[in-house]
């Protein structure tokens, strides 16, 4: 009876371990090893920072050693006439980040250089050169800040006026620079040329000047935003996931701010970061 049962156990195993190698050896091929879950199939992996580094396996960006990152077959970005479309994954790889275009005040920061000029014991003079691209930030009572190699950390203040009777910039420009004079009075008096105390200013004397310029509100977008293929503006405008180029005229340039004359309403949202990859995208597509 013993020997009878040691023998069903040894039979109801063999039987038990043929069923296991007759359904494994039957399974289907698996047909996309790339599959990471059911129903989402890996097209390839590609590296955030430089998205041109793609691989079929995963692996490590070789410029900047980061882990390549999965791009799934239903999140792929397609290209369609007038610009891009990418997927939430495709944007988080490019690193996409945009701005809304809106009325801010545009504020820039104009660097002179000239001379001192002390024509009186009551009135100094600081005349700079202005060139053309100046001129649509200058005019009278700006204020400008003042500065002499003689004097280090010494700030002065001075404030555009006109020069008596006459324009406070010279209506003649000089040819060989595209440049005139433009004169600010200095509050601090002039001296005897001559006296070496501290602090004094001399005729003459070559300085440096910041002026402080601040244009009211107007329809702007971030510097980053525009780009000039062929040597003409224009930015990408975000359209919930579809980024179309748009041509621009531009006005005035701020420090970190276009000023927007035509091409973009308020409210519009421009690529601000990842707008070259995405133009290059849209070369390559044939969508610019």
């Amino acid at each position: 009876m013993k020997a009878k049962t040691i023998l069903t156990i040894v039979l109801l195993a063999a039987i038990a371990g043929i069923g296991a190698w007759w359904v494994i050896s039957h399974q289907p091929p698996n047909t996309s090893p790339t599959a990471s879950a059911p129903g989402r199939k890996i097209l390839y992996y590609q590296s955030s920072m430089h998205p041109w580094i793609k691989s079929d396996k995963p692996g490590k960006c070789p410029i900047c050693g980061m882990d390549l990152v999965p791009i799934y077959a239903d999140a792929a970005g397609t290209n369609i006439t007038g610009g891009i479309t990418l997927n939430p994954d495709s944007v988080s790889a490019v690193h996409v980040q945009t701005d809304a275009v809106g009325r801010r005040p545009l504020r820039h920061t104009l660097r002179v250089a000239g001379v001192i000029s002390v024509n009186s014991w009551t009135v100094t003079w600081f005349t700079f050169d202005a060139y053309q691209r100046d001129l649509p930030w200058l005019k009278v009572g700006q204020t400008v800040e003042v500065t002499v190699p003689s004097l280090p950390g010494k700030i002065f203040t001075a404030r555009i006026r006109r020069y008596g009777t006459q324009p406070y910039a010279d209506a003649q420009f000089d040819a060989a620079t595209d440049s005139t004079k433009v004169r600010a009075e200095l509050s601090y008096p002039g001296v005897e040329t001559g006296d070496f105390g501290a602090g004094k200013l001399f005729n003459n004397f070559y300085a440096e000047g910041r002026v402080l310029t601040d244009v009211p509100e107007v329809l702007t977008v971030p510097r980053s935003a525009v780009l000039w293929p062929g040597g003409e503006p224009i930015v990408y405008v975000d359209a919930v996931g579809h980024y179309a180029s748009r041509s621009v005229k531009l006005g005035r340039a701020g420090d970190e701010l276009w000023e927007v004359l035509d091409g973009l309403k308020e409210g519009e949202r421009v690529v601000t970061t990842g707008n070259l990859l995405i133009d290059s995208e849209a070369q390559l597509a044939g969508n610019r």
